[in-house]
């Protein structure tokens, strides 16, 4: 069959939905060609909210399914936490037969979230101008490293390279540690996802789709938002920073060295009214940010800080004074127990917690009440916890309909719902370019 006539054919859009919640994008047909974290997970705040997402995967699978703990035969932990509520298949997209289908799909679809290898859209056909002058109404989300111009827009990317790249890892005495989440790609998901949305809004009230572009790049800046104004050059350090900092990295001097010449340049004041404090058994998180709370939490703490009642009042040593301040609080900290300090803070209306292990958030009764993690049941694997919906919508709930799908585990409905025969699929198989049922 012509790709005319798999498109002629359309999609069945209540074919993709039996399983799912009816939610805020109940019939909305979108077609995931991610792999990784940032689109998946994009695609999977759709499916969350009742949207038919059908993930194309190689015949090897998307490689986040070999990546982490693997649960199973072709299920790995960094999978199952990002695809849920898909419908998957898989198939071999450099045959042409492959490709016609794919094109297909997208012809009938209202989003596309993709985040290709540099050129290899537009060398399957598979990128917008392509689709969209079949669909015009298309929504066509393209997610990046470094954006689609300048000097690195054809580089690939993955997280840990946008951290070395924005510099937004930590500098500790032992180095540069990498932050331990990915947060470019997720970060990079949550504005894909709002800028769908905003997609589709625009084209409820033209008719008209569009491409966005959201890359690793910016998503990282967004994340450093509130520094990076404090770096410019008008606080007169940077540049003086910058440099040494190449020239002690070529002289191999310590980072401890490093970091106390740091110091001298523009010293780091921590808040003596905000961060985490020792306490008698364990750690405590203050959050006085504002001059009123800290007033609040140096009165509890019988801390006597000119600063706070004194209008007008100008330390001769900034750091040595904010520093000294913050040791009062900490020796005061370390007399009694955190539980005991909670009791007090709470009592006073001051924002104050307790500091817990990542381990213990899958006991946390708040997280449960929320439902921000929720409990699903894959084939292959059993029950597993995972995040739950990122939003909580009145009218129209979004819910973890079903777990993220086994490879290529809709094949053969979705081939059948892109308008191919019994016949033409089997050929298929018998060829090795699709898997699954």
């Amino acid at each position: 069959m012509g790709e005319s006539g798999l498109i002629a054919s359309g999609i069945d859009t209540a074919s993709g939905q039996e399983d799912n919640v009816a939610g805020p994008y109940e019939g909305l047909k979108i077609v995931e060609l991610g792999r990784f974290i940032a689109a998946p997970f994009c695609g999977q705040l759709f499916a969350d909210g009742g949207a038919d997402v059908i993930k194309i995967e190689p015949l090897t699978g998307d490689d986040a399914r070999r990546n982490g703990t693997r649960l199973s035969g072709t299920e790995a932990r960094q999978y199952l936490n990002k695809n849920r509520g898909k419908r998957s298949i898989a198939l071999q997209l450099s045959d042409a037969r492959c490709q016609r289908v794919v094109r297909a799909l997208l012809h009938q679809a209202d989003v596309a979230i993709t985040n290709f290898r540099p050129g290899q859209a537009e060398k399957l056909g598979l990128d917008y101008g392509h689709i969209s002058d079949r669909n015009p109404r298309i929504v066509y989300a393209r997610n990046t490293a470094f954006g689609p111009r300048g000097p690195m827009s054809g580089k690939p990317g993955m997280d840990m390279l946008l951290q070395a790249h924005t510099g937004i890892a930590p500098m500790t005495e032992d180095g540069f540690e990498p932050l331990a989440e990915p947060v470019a790609d997720y970060t990079a998901a949550l504005l894909m996802a709002w800028g769908i949305s905003t997609a589709l809004y625009h084209r409820e009230r033209t008719g008209r789709g569009q491409k966005l572009d959201v890359s690793l790049l910016q998503a990282i800046l967004v994340l450093q938002n509130n520094s990076v104004n404090h770096i410019d050059r008008v606080d007169g350090w940077r540049q003086e920073f910058v440099e040494y900092l190449r020239q002690a990295f070529a002289d191999g001097r310590s980072m401890r060295q490093i970091m106390a010449h740091r110091e001298t340049l523009k010293p780091t004041i921590r808040p003596a009214y905000y961060g985490f404090f020792e306490t008698l058994d364990g750690y405590i998180a203050i959050a006085a940010g504002g001059h009123g709370l800290r007033v609040k939490t140096a009165e509890l703490l019988g801390i006597d800080d000119p600063s706070l009642r004194e209008p007008g009042f100008v330390p001769d040593n900034i750091l040595s004074f904010t520093n000294g301040i913050r040791a009062q609080v900490q020796a005061k900290l370390l007399t009694r127990s955190t539980s005991d300090w909670l009791a007090d803070f709470e009592l006073a209306g001051l924002p104050a917690g307790a500091l817990r292990l990542k381990d213990e958030i899958l006991d946390d009764e708040q997280c449960w009440a929320n439902d921000y993690l929720v409990r699903t049941h894959h084939e292959s694997v059993g029950d597993m916890t995972t995040v739950g919906p990122a939003v909580h919508f009145d009218e129209t709930p979004l819910a973890a309909a079903r777990p993220s799908p086994m490879l290529g585990e809709h094949t053969h409905a979705i081939l059948t719902q892109a308008g191919l025969p019994d016949s033409d699929i089997e050929a298929m198989r018998q060829a090795g370019v699709i898997r699954g049922v």
